[in-house]
């Protein structure tokens, strides 16, 4: 393992010149503003615009996303977020270290609001939430001082500011009568827009910025300041050719964090829908939404490719509900994706996504996940062979294990890591020369991908679909190790036996069998699943023990309950059922 002076050097050099000069002089004038040789200042009449609609219901309004607020426990000072609750006392809570970092960052966030709303807009007991709204607020502008602690971190600040604006729209009047309310409200947004102006995260860019350009644009129409947001529609353009890959997705190549920035663009789309802007931005939302599609129906859960976990993204449907009532848009499908690398594999009853893409943008590791040549595969919509997951970011064993290689269905070489990251976000060394192509062969529909090991190791991946019945999985491996494994992943309800060399694979009504191919030894091992943040149960995972012999191994997963028979030779297998079907190695690697 390298030092960290090394693995330093390793990572900055990916980055942007730009990064290194916004990390450093963001962190000066941080501290200029703490020592307050810095300021803003809010002037004596701030105007606001009132009567705007920032709230989208199917959005903000969501049953299931209100779900995650329950409005007594708000009441009594009791917050769940990404799965952990916390009775606190909220003026002791902003920064408080004992909690966890990114459930600090959430209580900033203030999404709670809208289920205050929410339960406002419906008419009933409204002046306790009012009150409850601007106790609230008001707590945070008293113990948030300028420039200090996780409030004014502009990703904070860039959350805050949007759903503070968004949740004004429904207590609009009642603040506009609390005039000592109505100020403080006022001046604070203000300060917090102006801050934000000057402290963009152009050191971390990516989804941290464009949500940094997503609040300035909402505070660009509240304050209606029509010289920032012609600046920022500008700068936003100029984001999306950036971070929206020409397939669509998401340049960080994370379904969860793609879902987000949908959002996002979705609420941009709607507050300047009268702009002529709005052409440009349906043209993204139209390729965007054809990905969320084709990833999330029928799969039952948010694929879990990089940092991606359920219950932080909003849920698909409203998204796309969202675009096709206020947009007219509807999905496309797409099976795929060969700027991101993702390939889609499906027929009536299942549906395998394969990822041949980069671990990341090559200055943005934050989300990146050992997860090359890896797949999830759910059948009948319901997830069944899956990667790990994601359970935290803070950093430590268990943010290691979620994006270790081990954690995901795909192979490790001499024990070692695909990509060398170290810390909650950094990668340094990574996979290079990543390939990938689709090809038919001897009559079977193959979906190739390749790359090098951040240590010289080449591993080529070949999924190939038989028929309804069966899939194909082989790994060429160009390397001298004696020690090669893959792993395959099962969701926790899944029971796992071995019989004859067979593996079967049983959940409720759905099973599998797993036949090994070039494989000296297999073990049925516990492993951990973690379908949202700081959930993680235990799972069953089989490794598979490559043979000293031979580039090629693997295994075909048999879905009928018919037998197939695997004859296997020094230069392919011949694989028998209702047909007879050949795999030459040979020429099969010539294919990529």
């Amino acid at each position: 393992m390298d030092n960290k002076v090394t693995l330093f050097i390793n990572t900055v050099k990916y980055l942007k010149p730009s990064q290194i000069y916004y990390r450093v002089s963001n962190r000066l004038k941080r501290e200029l503003y703490k020592r307050k040789l810095l300021s803003v200042k809010a002037p004596n009449n701030i105007k606001v615009r009132g009567g705007y609609d920032y709230i989208i219901p199917e959005i903000d309004f969501n049953n299931e996303y209100l779900d995650r607020f329950d409005i007594d426990d708000i009441f009594k000072g009791k917050f769940t977020f990404i799965n952990l609750t916390n009775q606190i006392e909220l003026s002791n809570a902003w920064n408080n270290k004992e909690l966890q970092h990114l459930w600090r960052y959430n209580l900033h966030y203030f999404e709670y609001l809208f289920k205050l709303a929410h339960e406002f807009s419906n008419g009933v007991s409204q002046t306790k939430y009012y009150e409850k709204y601007r106790d609230m607020i008001t707590n945070w502008i008293d113990n948030n001082f300028y420039a200090f602690g996780d409030g004014w971190h502009p990703y904070t600040i860039s959350l805050r500011l949007t759903n503070w604006i968004a949740t004004y729209q429904i207590f609009e009047q009642a603040i506009k009568l609390d005039s000592e309310f109505n100020k403080r409200f006022r001046e604070s947004l203000f300060m917090q827009y102006q801050y934000l102006q000057t402290n963009l995260e152009k050191d971390v860019l990516g989804n941290h910025y464009f949500e940094n350009i997503k609040a300035l644009i909402i505070g660009s129409v509240f304050f209606d300041d029509k010289k920032v947001k012609e600046k920022f529609k500008k700068e936003l353009l100029k984001q999306l050719r950036e971070q929206i890959l020409e397939d669509g997705m998401h340049f960080e190549l994370s379904p969860m964090y793609h879902k987000i920035i949908l959002e996002d663009l979705i609420k941009i789309t709607y507050w300047l829908k009268d702009e002529e802007i709005y052409d440009d931005l349906t043209f993204y939302l139209q390729k965007m939404i054809d990905v969320t599609y084709s990833f999330e129906q029928d799969f039952g859960k948010t694929p879990a490719f990089n940092d991606s976990a359920d219950g932080v993204s909003k849920q698909y449907e409203p998204l796309l509900e969202t675009c096709n009532k206020y947009f007219g848009l509807s999905p496309v499908t797409k099976t795929s994706f060969e700027e991101s690398g993702f390939y889609i594999i499906k027929d009536s009853n299942k549906k395998l996504i394969f990822d041949t893409g980069e671990i990341c943008p090559t200055y943005l590791p934050a989300h990146g996940h050992c997860d090359a040549l890896s797949f999830e595969l759910s059948i009948n919509g319901s997830p069944f062979i899956v990667n790990s997951g994601t359970y935290q970011y803070e950093s430590g064993q268990w943010r290691n294990f979620f994006r270790s290689t081990k954690a995901h269905n795909t192979i490790s070489i001499s024990s070692q890591e695909q990509s060398q990251f170290w810390g909650s976000f950094r990668v340094a060394k990574r996979i290079k020369k990543v390939r990938r192509k689709e090809f038919i062969h001897n009559n079977l529909q193959f979906y190739a991908g390749s790359y090098v090991t951040y240590t010289g190791e080449e591993h080529k991946r070949y999924i190939g679909y038989l028929d309804e019945n069966a899939m194909i999985v082989l790994d060429y491996v160009d390397s001298d190790s004696k020690d090669i494994q893959s792993y395959l992943h099962f969701v926790p309800e899944v029971s796992v036996k071995v019989s004859a060399d067979i593996i079967h694979a049983v959940n409720d009504s759905k099973a599998i069998k797993v036949t090994p191919l070039g494989i000296s030894n297999l073990t049925v091992e516990q492993g951990w699943y973690s379908g949202q943040f700081n959930v993680k149960e235990e799972n069953n995972h089989i490794v598979f023990q490559k043979e000293k012999d031979g580039h090629y191994f693997g295994y075909l997963i048999d879905f009928s309950s018919g037998n197939y028979k695997i004859i296997e030779s020094d230069n392919g297998i011949k694989v028998i059922g209702d047909k007879e079907l050949v795999i030459n190695y040979d020429e099969l690697g010539v294919m990529l």
